[in-house]
């Protein structure tokens, strides 16, 4: 058998449903060997980075290992941002990658792809003998579980037509040797000591982040939270996390509304569950100036976003110390209203809403006005996910339904990575609708995977809030005194790039045309874009505490 053939194989034992990839020279005999397996799916993409988000999507939905597939030299490099985005969030992939043939340093697509690879924070095996072909897809596969990241498999294009020995049907997937992170229980002595500083606490703050995501974790931490009377609050990247409470804070961070950041600074007590505690949720200590910190999580011990550590920190399984610990204070007879009072209940109803007063220019609309609208009319049932740059700012603070999925796709800061990552989420969902908001220049960097949202015919509802501009960059010149047109840029009629590439595409510049958007994406089928052009007076509530030095 030859090595691509055997590659192929392995990579369906390992359960490859899906392959998001855009075919080159290097994967022309891996690519049709894969595809003639009945269970698989090829995604054909227009670009290398918007494959490998895609896939990131799909692996948020699905919590499987997800599948790409690139060419080797300018097709892995065209990767890039998307490697690091996918390291920095911790998701589990495997990349198939073809290199230049062995040794042969003049070929034209010859690179470091281990000095590459390797600078994203992003694993890489290569397969350098034909025998090791299966082993390396097995310890792919494998290492993408265990260490949480994307893990290229590199494979020269002579080695690739090589023969090899393979397992056959003794191959052992990876799956069958890692079931996945076990249940720490964590030590009774430390836990003894959270529980009494809980006992002592008058106002406590259960704070959720990833690592409190499963559903049995999430049910332990909303018992624990009724009994001491805490308030709930998530860090960015799981908002929306039991937003159905009467008492749910929202975002830790820059982009919790002020009457949480009241709060915050009444409680005496936080306990973090699965979140880093980085300095964006906890503001450099700034939130919770007066807390004393109890840090739950699998690591053996994760230091908070000031460089300093947790007044108690408990290693262990979310739900099982959670557990643990809920029922060792129930022995103690701790039970508190802390903050769980009709007052902060009607505060928390409004700690949304924005009332500051802005230009809103003809033709345009106000983006809060937007942000409110698609999260009333949208139903629950319907996901959201949100882009990076200026309008992220807006929307994460007005929309408060819970949903799922809803996730923030710009984990390195960037733009450009929202509208690929919602769509390998739409083809998880499997016809199901989901959401995307993001901004003119975030949408224009991967535009033209409008052509694969048509050709797959996603239930996706592409909202695009255009200011014709670099909105955040827009504001920050504002607050420097500097010239702000500078970061204006005319935008393209989205509506009509969209009909060409065959979606369906319309211009909102009054709430009404928002709304008639919104009812046309309920009511059909594929996808939409909605081209919403709004004012880019409006300054968000995080911009205007960061760069403008107001306390709003």
């Amino acid at each position: 058998m030859k090595v691509y053939q055997a590659v192929a194989e392995a990579f369906v034992r390992e359960g490859t449903s899906t392959v998001f990839g855009l075919l080159g020279d290097g994967q022309l005999g891996w690519w049709s060997e894969i595809a003639k397996h009945p269970g698989v799916r090829i995604i054909d993409v227009r670009d290398e980075g918007a494959a490998l988000s895609m896939a990131e999507g799909w692996t948020r939905v699905t919590g499987r290992v997800g599948v790409c597939s690139t060419t080797q030299g300018p097709g892995l490099t065209r990767l890039a941002t998307s490697l690091v985005v996918a390291s920095r969030g911790r998701f589990p992939l495997v990349i198939y990658c073809a290199c230049a043939p062995l040794n042969d340093e003049n070929h034209a697509h010859y690179l470091d792809q281990k000095q590459f690879v390797t600078s994203t924070n992003a694993g890489f095996i290569e397969i350098l003998t034909p025998d090791y072909a299966e082993t390396a897809v097995r310890e792919a596969f494998y290492r993408a579980r265990v260490e949480s990241r994307p893990i290229v498999l590199s494979i020269p294009l002579d080695i690739q037509n090589m023969e090899c020995a393979t397992e056959g049907a003794d191959y052992r997937p990876s799956f069958s040797m890692y079931k996945g992170q076990q249940r720490i229980r964590p030590d009774v002595e430390v836990l003894n000591e959270a529980a009494g500083i809980i006992a002592q606490c008058k106002k406590p703050v259960v704070l959720l982040g990833r690592g409190a995501l499963s559903s049995k974790a999430g049910d332990a931490a909303a018992r624990l939270a009724q009994r001491i009377g805490a308030l709930v609050a998530t860090t960015l990247l799981t908002k929306g996390a039991q937003a159905e409470g009467d008492y749910h804070a929202g975002i830790s961070g820059m982009y919790a509304s002020r009457t949480s950041i009241k709060l915050y600074e009444e409680a005496d007590c936080v306990i973090a569950v699965g979140a880093s505690l980085n300095r964006y949720t906890i503001e450099g200590g700034y939130l919770y100036p007066n807390a004393r910190f109890i840090h739950i999580d699998v690591a053996q011990h994760v230091m908070m976003g000031d460089r300093t550590a947790a007044d108690c920190y408990i290693q262990g399984d979310a739900a099982a110390t959670l557990d643990e610990l809920d029922t060792l204070l129930s022995t103690m007879g701790t039970a508190n209203i802390g903050f769980r009072t009709p007052e902060v209940r009607a505060a928390l109803q409004t700690k949304s809403r924005d009332t500051a007063k802005f230009e809103i220019p003809p033709g345009t609309v106000d983006p809060r006005e937007v942000a409110t609208m698609l999260d009333e009319r949208l139903p629950s049932n319907i996901g959201v996910v949100y882009g990076a740059g200026n309008q992220k700012a807006i929307t994460l603070l007005a929309m408060n339904k819970p949903r799922a999925p809803q996730f923030y796709a710009a984990l390195f800061g960037c733009i450009g990575q929202s509208l690929p990552t919602a769509m390998g989420a739409a083809v998880a969902l499997e016809g199901k609708p989901l959401v995307v908001i993001d901004g003119d220049g975030g949408t224009l960097q991967n535009i033209q995977e409008l052509d694969t949202a048509a050709r797959l015919g996603l239930k996706l509802f592409m909202v695009i809030m255009n200011d014709e501009a670099y909105g955040a960059e827009y504001h920050k010149l504002v607050a420097k005194g500097w010239n702000a047109n500078l970061s204006a840029v005319r935008s393209p009629d989205f509506a009509a790039v969209a009909r060409g590439f065959g979606c369906r595409g319309l211009t909102a510049r009054s709430m009404a045309e928002v709304a008639q958007g919104i009812e046309e994406f309920l009511a059909g089928d594929g996808p939409l874009l909605m081209d919403v052009r709004i004012s880019r007076h409006v300054v968000s509530i995080p911009h205007r505490r960061a760069h403008f030095g107001q306390d709003v």
